[in-house]
């Protein structure tokens, strides 16, 4: 495995656990106890997410991530049984692609304060 593919996997599994944290603490610790998260549980059917939890970690990736996750123009762009089928791996895929796509790839400081 080369120098570039360990870090690849290792920023895929930072941010996996950073949405899996955020899920933790939109839904309670408790119910993620009873169920292993990873890249193919799906939000609706396996984690039976609210729109309201649905927002709150939409608001949750805006505070830790800044603008460069417009998570709402991501929704936008699918439709109904892509959302309904939308999975914790698609997601993460999502916030990836868009810190490779910004500046320094790093969280904003400044969201996570705000």
């Amino acid at each position: 495995m080369t120098t570039q593919n360990t870090a690849e996997n290792t920023a895929r599994t930072d941010v996996l656990s950073e949405v899996v944290a955020m899920l933790a603490e939109v839904v309670g610790e408790d119910f993620l106890l009873e169920q292993t998260v990873g890249p193919d549980t799906t939000f609706n059917a396996d984690l039976a997410l609210e729109s309201i939890e649905f927002v709150a970690l939409a608001e949750r990736l805006q505070r830790h991530y800044g603008a460069r996750i417009e998570f709402a123009a991501f929704i936008a762009g699918l439709d109904l049984d892509q959302i309904m089928a939308m999975t914790v791996g698609d997601l993460t895929s999502y916030i990836e692609a868009r810190l490779a796509a910004s500046p320094d790839g790093a969280p904003d400081a400044s969201a996570a304060f705000a």
